[in-house]
């Protein structure tokens, strides 16, 4: 069992190290997705530099990771509690890429990925939520966190077990570090090479509330 779950967490890294964002954006366009828009290798940053479908697909492709690791791992049958570390294996690989020299996204589809196979209805709830707060906000980064939230909560409602709650809490978590550790290599992407034709990143509200208590600081 030891060697089948130590396998399982080997393989889901690298599976996660796929960085099919980076590919498609290479394919496509001739660019480096990591130097161009908002700096993210994620699927978001495909749609706006490459095109919605591709987005579209990049976001498919990396969930299928984390759902192929809770698959992979019931064929091998190992453990519950080993799938979901292997889960976590498979977001750090998508986080810190073999193939890109450590680095990566931030790992969000392919967290939903993996709590499809936990919990198919808190997952697809949490997919539901993200186009209908879309269709309220307008806006992607309000509607990512409706969507994550709702991920996070949904397995208290519909199952399997509260701990999917405590887990997918923890892998949100994981994405927001994520978040914090490229916010600065973003920001100077996105100063250089910005999308074109409107959408504005995540970490960009946060700059300009940072800029706007700098200068009300400034103003005292």
């Amino acid at each position: 069992m030891t060697i089948r779950i130590l396998f399982l967490l080997l393989a889901a890294y690298l599976l996660g190290s796929i960085p099919f964002s980076h590919f498609i954006t290479k394919w496509r366009t001739g660019l480096v997705i990591r130097e161009v828009g908002e700096g993210n290798v994620g699927s978001r940053n495909v749609w706006h530099v490459v095109g919605p479908r591709w987005g579209v697909l990049a976001f498919a492709l990396d969930m299928l990771k984390g759902l192929a690791v809770y698959l992979g791992g019931l064929a091998l049958g190992v453990p519950i509690w080993g799938i979901g570390l292997a889960g976590i294996a498979a977001v750090l690989g998508h986080q810190f890429s073999f193939f890109l020299h450590g680095q990566g996204g931030k790992g969000l589809a392919t967290m939903l990925g993996v709590i499809l196979g936990l919990s198919p209805l808190a997952a697809l709830g949490g997919l539901a939520l993200l186009g209908l707060a879309y269709v309220f906000f307008r806006d992607f980064n309000p509607s990512v966190i409706v969507s994550a939230l709702g991920v996070i909560f949904l397995p208290l409602v519909v199952g399997p077990s509260p701990v999917v709650t405590v887990y997918a809490l923890g892998m949100v978590l994981m994405a927001g570090v994520k978040k914090l550790l490229d916010r600065q290599h973003e920001t100077q992407v996105w100063g250089a090479h910005p999308w074109e034709g409107g959408g504005k990143p995540g970490f960009h509200h946060a700059e300009g509330s940072d800029q706007a208590a700098s200068q009300d600081a400034n103003a005292h």
